[in-house]
């Protein structure tokens, strides 16, 4: 049995690999179109390697990083599709196809911290909101995670710390919720896949972007930003880390989808874990990668904390208006139920790897008869 932990590709070699007919083993493609670097790739191969070693004669992993099979968009058909067996998929590229996934996406200000905020999105979606089930299922996946990236802050070309810094700034931002507060502060925002950022950002189509700090590393934006505002942005948390492909899935007889979902707890905690350690690397190295840490001014983090609270006001009116949910109100009340949940569940572990997975399994994964899911 062969892992490949780094495997490049041209197009053609790549959709050969993943048509090939397994042998021995059932074959598993993961694809993600963030580097092999980053912290969700890492978890991939964590998880492909934990795997193989549990059951050394159940499958045959196979890796594609970067885009090489699959681009940040493609991805959502390419599951559909059965192009790949696993991917990294983002939520807010399919507004039309997963609107109550936007209604998650538009609470992305409330996100402190980004362990809590996995758990949360992940027991949300699998577990408390029949409609998510429903448009993942016509959209053509089957989710087996969320995921959240660590606290979003500002990367920036030159240095911002004020209300009046950012008018008129390009910046690159994930949608939503950060769309609105751009335009709040005179920004004017561009949505560009993650993949594409470090282009952006070197031709000057942006000056700015809102990513974690570890972002700096894993999608190499050190040679293009020098500056980072520590004002909090809140968290990436309307996504999957493990989004299956139905025709992959529903291949599984019951004992594989049990070995498949063996080490999805401890993969999800191992992602949120490198979110966690990347960002930290970066603040202690900052001085030697050439990188200037600002505070923003108590004027400019006044502004963000009150357009935090008035924001999520008008998440139930965007949910109605722009995603056609009828009833929104009952689901947000949930999602601010679960994030208050895993808060106080989380707080006497901190950040405990092991004993995070632990948690996640006994409160969503323990519960769920995967043999029948979704």
């Amino acid at each position: 049995m062969t892992f490949y932990k780094t495997l490049v590709a041209t197009a053609a070699a790549a959709f050969l690999a993943a048509s090939l007919p397994a042998s021995a083993e059932d074959r598993v493609t993961l694809s993600t179109w963030t580097s092999p670097k980053h912290a969700t790739s890492r978890a991939h191969i964590a998880y492909a390697e934990l795997t193989e070693k549990e059951f050394p004669d159940a499958f045959d992993f196979k890796y594609f990083s970067g885009g090489a099979l699959l681009g940040a968009k493609p991805t959502l058909s390419g599951l559909r599709d059965g192009v790949a067996s696993i991917g990294l998929l983002a939520f807010t590229y399919f507004p039309a196809e997963l609107p109550y996934a936007q209604l998650v996406a538009d609470m992305a200000l409330l996100g402190d911290n980004h362990f809590v905020m996995a758990a949360a999105s992940t027991e949300f979606a699998m577990m408390n909101c029949d409609p998510c089930k429903a448009e993942f299922e016509k959209a053509g996946i089957v989710l087996l995670t969320g995921i959240s990236t660590a606290p979003y802050v500002l990367l920036t070309s030159d240095p911002i710390t004020s209300v009046d810094d950012m008018k008129g700034v390009k910046i690159r931002t994930a949608g939503s919720a950060w769309d609105r507060w751009a335009t709040h502060v005179g920004a004017s925002p561009v949505n560009v896949p993650s993949s594409e950022m470090y282009d952006a950002l070197s031709h000057g189509i942006v000056s700015a972007a809102i990513q974690p700090i570890g972002a700096l590393k894993g999608h190499s934006l050190l040679e293009v930003t020098k500056h980072l505002t520590k004002l909090p942005l809140g968290t990436y948390h309307s996504g999957s880390i493990f989004a299956a492909s139905p025709a992959f899935w529903k291949g599984l007889s019951a004992e594989q989808r049990s070995q498949v979902m063996a080490n999805i707890p401890q993969a999800l905690a191992i992602a949120e874990r490198n979110y966690y350690d990347d960002d930290q690397t970066v603040l202690v190295e900052s001085s030697a990668l050439g990188l200037t840490v600002h505070e923003p001014d108590p004027a400019f983090l006044a502004d963000m904390v009150s357009f935090r609270t008035n924001d999520l006001a008008e998440v139930a009116k965007i949910a109605k208006t722009k995603h056609g949910i009828a009833n929104p109100e009952p689901l947000i009340e949930k999602y601010l139920e679960l994030v208050n949940k895993w808060t106080a569940l989380l707080e006497p572990i901190g950040y405990d790897t092991d004993a995070y997975a632990k948690l996640l399994d006994q409160e969503i994964y323990s519960k769920i008869d995967f043999a029948s899911y979704p």
